[in-house]
């Protein structure tokens, strides 16, 4: 009966720790959190835990792109670890460079048809049927490039990579020129 007098019995068999958490317990501040992580990095350092590790020595690989869609990742990764690049970003290139090269000729065929047609002064009629031939060549040319352009803007994935269509206007304004309709103007 001496159990009933003490009242119930207690869970003696269990440690102080596996039964309650001790009072002396309190909340861990960040800077205390941060601390004890550092001390034990600063120890498994001191220990030698971070010696040979794989890939000890090279630069990580952080280059991942926040905005490339994870179904785009693998392929994107082997096009560049192979050197290629998308068939979209070839075209553009392959049309930029050929835009530059107009755009060369018009500026050296102006030069050229206004310096003799300056030097010949009133025999400039062979120049301006020159200039003529010229515009026609150009607006072809020109008609060609805006079909492959609307093409290449349709294939991008990327609006804000679409190319202007040209204009001919634009362009003979560009260097300084002008269509010469009519009167061959200088």
């Amino acid at each position: 009966m001496a159990n009933q007098v003490d009242g119930p019995k207690k869970k003696d068999s269990l440690p102080r720790s596996a039964s309650r958490r001790p009072k002396s317990r309190r909340r861990r501040g960040l800077n205390e959190w941060q601390d004890l992580i550092t001390e034990q990095l600063d120890e498994a350092a001191a220990n030698g835990a971070f010696e040979n590790l794989p890939g000890k020595g090279r630069p990580l690989r952080l280059n991942r792109n926040p905005n490339e869609p994870d179904d785009m990742r693998m392929a994107n990764k082997l096009l560049k670890d192979n050197d290629l690049t998308p068939t979209w970003i070839g075209d553009r290139k392959a049309l930029l460079a050929e835009i530059e090269l107009l755009r060369t000729e018009m500026e050296r065929r102006w030069e050229l048809t206004r310096a003799g047609a300056e030097a010949a002064g009133n025999e400039s009629e062979a120049f301006a049927r020159s200039w003529r031939r010229s515009i026609s060549d150009w607006e072809t040319q020109i008609e060609e490039l805006n079909k492959r352009i609307a093409n290449l803007n349709i294939s991008l994935p990327i609006w804000r990579m679409e190319l202007r269509r040209l204009r001919l206007d634009e362009e003979l304004k560009r260097i300084g020129a002008t269509k010469g309709d009519g009167e061959f103007l200088w």
